[in-house]
């Protein structure tokens, strides 16, 4: 019988996912915010044009995202001509090419458009949505079928970061003034507390956005205050279901599922400059400010959103601290100031803008995850140093160079896609 039910999941979640979909479909009809998206057109990784959306395909084990392609063009099937889409900097070159500034007109004019929040979480439905789009998309926006895994409602505003003048590092953490987006969102659906998870965006003139994830952990909540718990983009590794699923998924692009890399920030200064090497820390934390705090208002996503909206402008959300290397075992890696090596501060976000939900923010607003590997490929050490060892943190067997291949690198289709 146990046998059995494992087998059937696939086929369950295959259809529940259908059917989640097609309802979201049909609350998403309803609304007329203004999500229009820089282009809806998508190209394959074989030169050819989509003709229906791209989305995970049980022909790919739902590991990439591929579309029907138009014409002769693409790999033939008995189902119809297909190929893997392309979301590389090349397909949205038009759009990387701009300013910083008028990048952050673009994503504030639709944030703003309709702040009402997306009605639900669809953890399950998306459980056969592709996680390597997470990691490789460079486009502003999420594909039009996709839906955020997990932090599906946010509040979104504006921030400034004055980086300390004595950091040793490069890119967004290099000294100077940093300002973007900072999204706020508990991971999963509430029941007894929140699971409070960070969005960070920083446009940069020129060269792709500067984006970071962060949090605590992926475990239930079991308070109501966003800010109770610090963040980092280090966290432990999951226990018990349905998190240990999640991270499983996450796999799919990235060995180790409780890490994101850093790399990418420091490569790239917000004007577009370049440093090659990139200097970025172990890790990045964040301990919340001393004047921000919810839950006092109601026990509900929406009552704790407006009072993350009623923040006021020019308020600490977070002091940054960089973490030069490892502090013991790293399995609580953001549990207080002493988790954090070597710690030096950074400077604080603070809000530059009130903060507001948005159906943007929650339905197409993207933020790219960076694979910890490139981190690992420039800082070997950061995989093993004191009594930190990345494949116990990681929770396997981990190597520098061993990340998955992204879609269409290896002939992975059996069938039809």
């Amino acid at each position: 019988m146990a046998l059995f039910r494992l087998m059937s999941l696939p086929l369950w979640m295959a259809w529940t996912s259908h059917a989640l979909r097609r309802k979201s479909q049909r609350d998403d009809s309803s609304s007329e915010v203004n999500t229009t998206a820089w282009s809806d057109t998508y190209p394959t990784t074989n030169g050819c044009e989509c003709k229906d959306q791209c989305e995970g395909r049980v022909g790919t084990k739902w590991v990439c995202d591929t579309c029907k392609t138009k014409g002769r063009c693409g790999t033939f099937s008995v189902t119809g001509r297909w190929g893997y889409c392309d979301y590389s900097e090349s397909t949205v070159e038009s759009f990387i090419r701009k300013s910083s500034e008028s990048k952050t007109n673009y994503f504030w004019e639709r944030i703003t458009a309709d702040t009402t929040r997306y009605p639900k979480y669809p953890l399950l439905g998306n459980l056969l949505s592709s996680m390597r789009t997470v990691f490789d998309n460079y486009r502003p926006e999420m594909p039009v079928k996709r839906e955020k895994m997990i932090h599906t409602v946010g509040s979104i505003c504006k921030f400034k970061l004055q980086i300390s003048g004595s950091s040793p590092y490069t890119g967004l953490l290099s000294p100077g003034l940093k300002t973007g987006f900072v999204r706020m969102g508990g991971a999963l659906d509430p029941a007894d507390g929140l699971t409070p998870g960070l969005g960070f965006k920083l446009p940069r003139s020129g060269v792709p956005d500067g984006d970071l994830v962060m949090l605590y952990s992926l475990a239930a909540g079991t308070q109501w205050d966003f800010f109770f718990k610090n963040q980092s983009n280090h966290l432990a590794p999951a226990e018990g279901f349905p998190t240990t699923l999640l991270a499983k998924k996450f796999e799919d692009a990235s060995q180790c599922p409780y890490q994101v890399g850093l790399s990418d920030w420091a490569r790239y200064s917000q004007d577009g400059s370049e440093s090659n090497p990139p200097k970025f820390p172990f890790k990045l934390l964040m301990v919340a400010g001393p004047n921000v705090k919810t839950g006092t208002k109601g026990h509900t996503v929406d009552a704790v959103h407006s009072e993350i909206d009623a923040i006021p402008v020019g308020t600490t959300l977070y002091k940054v601290y960089a973490c030069a290397k490892s502090a013991g075992d790293e399995l609580m890696p953001s549990e207080n100031l002493e988790a954090c090596g070597g710690a030096m501060l950074l400077g604080s976000v603070k809000t530059a803008s009130r903060c507001t939900t948005s159906y943007y923010g929650d339905k197409s607003f993207h933020i790219r995850h960076q694979r910890i590997e490139e981190d690992w490929i420039l800082e070997p050490s950061y995989m093993k140093m004191g009594g930190y060892d990345a494949n116990v943190a990681c929770a396997k067997r981990v190597d520098a160079r061993g990340a998955p291949p992204k879609c269409s690198e290896e002939g992975m289709l059996d069938n039809d896609a």
